[in-house]
């Protein structure tokens, strides 16, 4: 694999999630959305600390059936962004499972209320997962895949690695697009992004045209560190040709 499937792109997007369009079901059945803090545990099952008076929460009471939908961060036309819209029932997280729920979800959301202000934490059992990549770009994502897939190990250093690189790093930049991106002609080029399984870059030519080009590592990295060596091992390999 070379690049992150739906399923664990789900997954990452949950991960990172802050704010959600949590949608319950309303007066006269229609479908009533709004705005709340989600936070994923283990198994990527969105925790809600929802309030006693609020109206998703009498929603949820009388039909538990709702869908959480989170979208990647970023500026630009929003139906470029990536986003997965997660389906299943919403149930509060009651007997022991309850405080390790609201452990994981403060651990999210430090600061915030307990379940001693009128506050229960819920969670969403997902059943059905639509994830969209972007412009043509979605599936629907078996639920038994989303579960089992894991966030990626780099996520908490995306930016720190992404914005060392292009600070730092700006010919070896270039010369990965050149080499190992099929693309000589490279004047430019920055990364937008990396993953355990390789890492995106936004190359620019001697005309100004800009080219997406992914580039997958020879194995799997699961921390900076592990990045670094990739990283190192690979412009030493394209000065070398």
């Amino acid at each position: 694999m070379t690049r992150p499937n739906d399923a664990e792109r789900g997954r990452n997007l949950l991960a990172t999630a802050r704010t959600g369009m949590l949608s319950t079901l309303g007066e006269g059945g229609y479908p009533f959305g709004s705005v709340v803090a989600p936070a994923a545990d283990e198994q990527g099952r969105p925790l809600l600390l929802l309030s006693d008076l609020a109206v998703h929460s009498h929603n949820l009471k009388a039909d538990p059936r709702a869908s959480l939908m989170v979208t990647e961060p970023g500026a630009g036309d929003p139906l470029d962004l990536a986003r997965v819209t997660v389906i299943g029932p919403v149930t509060e997280v009651t007997g022991a499972d309850g405080p390790t729920a609201l452990a994981t979800y403060q651990g999210v959301h430090p600061g915030g209320l307990g379940t001693d202000h009128g506050f229960r934490i819920y969670r969403l059992d997902v059943t059905s997962v639509r994830f969209v990549g972007g412009f043509a770009r979605m599936s629907w994502v078996d639920a038994a895949a989303y579960t089992a897939a894991e966030p990626d190990p780099l996520l908490p250093h995306v930016a720190g690695i992404v914005g060392h690189m292009n600070d730092d790093h700006g010919p070896a930049m270039v010369q990965y697009c050149q080499v190992f991106g099929d693309r000589p002609d490279t004047v430019t080029a920055r990364m937008t992004g990396i993953d355990r399984y390789g890492f995106d870059m936004l190359a620019t030519d001697g005309s100004g045209g800009e080219h997406h080009v992914r580039l997958p590592f020879a194995e799997q990295v699961t921390t900076p560190e592990g990045a670094r060596k990739a990283l190192v091992a690979m412009v030493q390999e394209a000065r070398s040709q």
